[in-house]
């Protein structure tokens, strides 16, 4: 009788302690929601629609046309330098102004992620693999060898793009119908391709749709996987996209090919001809893979793989949807043609195909920065995930867990900062460039350029560093449109894209005819 009693005195004191630690976490985490919420609540919330589901449906608002949303959201706060919280799909969001990108720029890393944002916006570590969120080595050797590179590759890259223009778009005599969205992607990914994983496999007919369908299998899954508790993205994964028989699929083709590549260095290696192999291996992405990882365990064919495949999607994405628009642009504006053409044939006269000619088409660069001005990817960039509270210059405090971006598409209509934003004017940046006479802002309005007032590729030291090579593969392939077409739209007017959340999708049907020119001046 004792022994029970003590021990219901036992049970009702561990059972005390475990209630006054439960209500302790739960006071705590009370405490941080309250906070959190007084924080922002200093930050005005834009509610459109009114009552218990208004929230919703402003998010539904912001899904379905995210671009009108936050052109009226730029018109009612940003254009006035205010912050204020919009209502998206997954969360609220701060809103960042204009007049405060130069300051979240300077912020670090570790305060303001952009990481964080990437990693939400690709949901990489439930729908492909947590490996590819760990020792981002595969993303260094952008910095470190493909933009170092790309004089070197110039000419490798040239001759896949012709070989590839050759099989999507062929020499017809007279105009013939193209698929521009399948035809430029297929022409990016086999060309980008080139350099990622080297020839015969970028030319593979089972790999490059694998790998041009995994990509929008990604970006596609992400989207539908975001709102849903962590727990079960990974299980939606398999169950709601194909990106796991895209896998499978890679697999196939690149194993083979990494475990050759090991192979190779193991034989020199045993021989004791490392350094000869150093001096004859690839010059591709996926050797630079190998060569980065830092331990055995990341040079495991599987890991490697995977890298690549993520590689190979940031590579191709951003370049193939630009190119795409670009084209949409160009071929609605035959007028502007013979001007550019005329840059092109000047070019490569002088200089070749190399870095240098390329980087003599001013004016091209020039329609590729309005191109992306008035068809952007997206109507948000610069978006970061809030590790610490920080508080602002102008007195705006950003919590913990918050997120922020900026608007984008909304800023780029903003005729303070673009006069006469609506107007299509294909030689804006070069004329900002000194034109013919370059002056000391030749720098800042490249296509590569980023700035306050022009964020396509983010802005910082977190601005995507792929975006000298997307520059060169995008130049190259306009000027060979240039030199060996004809184009014009299938209905002399532009495709209308459709927004989803963020993204602007453009007219995926959408045709322009192609015909060959009689006289090539090259």
């Amino acid at each position: 009788m004792v022994a029970i009693e003590h021990a219901s005195l036992l049970l009702s004191k561990w059972t005390l302690i475990v209630l006054a630690l439960s209500l302790l976490i739960i006071g705590y985490k009370a405490f941080k929601i309250a906070r959190y919420q007084l924080i922002l609540s200093k930050i005005p919330k834009w509610r459109r629609h009114k009552g218990l589901f208004g929230a919703w449906e402003d998010a539904r608002e912001y899904r379905d046309d995210s671009a009108r949303i936050l052109r009226e959201g730029y018109e009612r706060y940003s254009k006035h330098g205010q912050w204020y919280q919009l209502s998206t799909p997954t969360r609220w969001v701060t809103v960042i102004p204009p007049k405060s990108i130069e300051e979240i720029r300077a912020v670090s890393e570790n305060v303001l992620s952009s990481q964080a944002a990437l990693a939400d916006i690709l949901q990489t570590r439930h729908l492909v693999s947590p490996i590819v969120e760990e020792q981002k080595f595969h993303f260094a050797i952008v910095k470190s060898h493909v933009t170092p590179n790309l004089e070197v590759q110039v000419t490798d890259i040239m001759d896949e793009m012709q070989r590839a223009f050759a099989d999507e778009i062929g020499s017809p005599k007279e105009f013939r119908p193209i698929v521009m969205a399948h035809a430029a992607h297929r022409i990016t990914t086999r060309t980008a391709n080139r350099m990622l994983v080297g020839a015969p496999l970028c030319r593979n007919e089972e790999y490059l749709d694998m790998t041009v369908k995994y990509t929008t299998d990604l970006f596609g899954g992400a989207d539908r996987v975001r709102a849903y508790p962590d727990t079960l993205k990974g299980l939606l994964s398999r169950y709601t996209t194909n990106i796991h028989a895209r896998q499978d699929i890679a697999r196939k083709h690149l194993i083979p090919y990494i475990t050759a590549r090991l192979e190779q260095e193991n034989h020199y290696q045993k021989l004791g001809k490392i350094e000869e192999w150093r001096r004859i291996q690839p010059q591709d992405s996926l050797q630079w893979i190998i060569n980065a990882a830092p331990n055995g365990k990341e040079r495991e064919p599987d890991r490697l793989m995977l890298r690549v495949l993520h590689l190979n999607v940031t590579a191709v994405h951003t370049t193939s949807v630009t190119f795409l628009n670009c084209m949409f642009d160009l071929a609605y504006r035959p007028e502007i043609i013979p001007e550019l053409r005329e840059e092109v044939v000047k070019a490569v006269s002088a200089f070749g195909w190399t870095k240098k000619g390329l980087n003599e088409m001013k004016k091209i660069d020039s329609f590729m920065v309005e191109s992306q001005r008035v068809t952007p990817m997206s109507s948000t960039q610069m978006t970061r995930g809030v590790l610490k509270d920080i508080t602002l210059s102008d007195g705006t405090t950003l919590p913990a867990g918050s997120w922020v971006f900026a608007p984008m598409e909304a800023m780029y209509h903003d005729p303070t900062l673009f006069p006469d934003p609506e107007r299509f004017d294909h030689l804006r940046s070069w004329r900002k460039r000194g034109g013919d006479s370059p002056n000391e802002a030749v720098g800042r309005h490249q296509f590569v350029s980023t700035s306050a007032s022009r964020i396509s590729f983010g802005h910082g030291n977190a601005a995507c560093p792929g975006r000298f090579f997307a520059a060169n593969e995008i130049k190259m392939m306009l000027a060979h449109v240039l030199l060996r077409y004809d184009v014009v739209l299938e209905h002399h007017e532009p495709p209308k894209p459709r927004w989803y959340d963020r993204t602007r999708i453009p007219n995926l049907g959408a045709r322009v005819l192609f015909k060959a020119r009689e006289t090539v001046e090259l």
